[in-house]
């Protein structure tokens, strides 16, 4: 299946104003803000803080595409409360109705799993906040947290 990767002009992005993209207008950062979002956050894996790369790799957080067309995401972040940020890579595209994950360690990337090539653990295990934002730095979603016993992931 081809799929047709386009970038929108980086004034369109920064101001929000709607892009024309073949014959079709797609609004920012509302398009972004209604299908893809924060799903959930495992900020505090199962076991002792070894900083292995497995260990790593058992913090993540989750996004979920709820259209079912596939969206660019070239260039969004995420951002947490000390600023740690992740960028998606160029030329991501997440299909439709598909939810992908993004570990803290290092791998290789597929479809539906990212990494974030981290040494240390980003998400506080006291709370800490996701922000999910356009390339231009605009946040259309967030997810929030705080400790709570028992607990080790949220859903957003």
């Amino acid at each position: 299946m081809f799929v047709r990767r386009f970038s929108l002009p980086a004034a369109a992005v920064a101001t929000g104003v709607a892009a024309v993209v073949g014959l079709a207008t797609v609004p920012l950062p509302a398009m972004a803000a209604s299908t893809v979002v924060l799903s959930g956050i495992q900020y505090d894996p199962a076991g002792t803080d070894t900083r292995t790369n497995a260990h790593l790799n058992q913090e993540f957080f989750t996004i979920r595409n709820l259209s079912t067309r596939p969206r660019n995401l070239s260039g969004f972040r995420v951002k947490d409360v000390a600023n740690h940020t992740y960028v998606f890579p160029s030329g991501y595209v997440l299909a439709g109705r598909t939810t992908a994950i993004i570990r803290t360690g290092r791998n290789r990337n597929t479809a539906t799993t990212l990494y974030w090539n981290q040494y240390n653990y980003i998400w506080n295990n006291t709370g800490d906040t996701a922000r999910f934002q356009t390339p231009a730095g605009v946040t259309f979603d967030w997810c929030s947290y705080t400790a709570m016993a028992g607990r080790t992931r949220v859903a957003c």
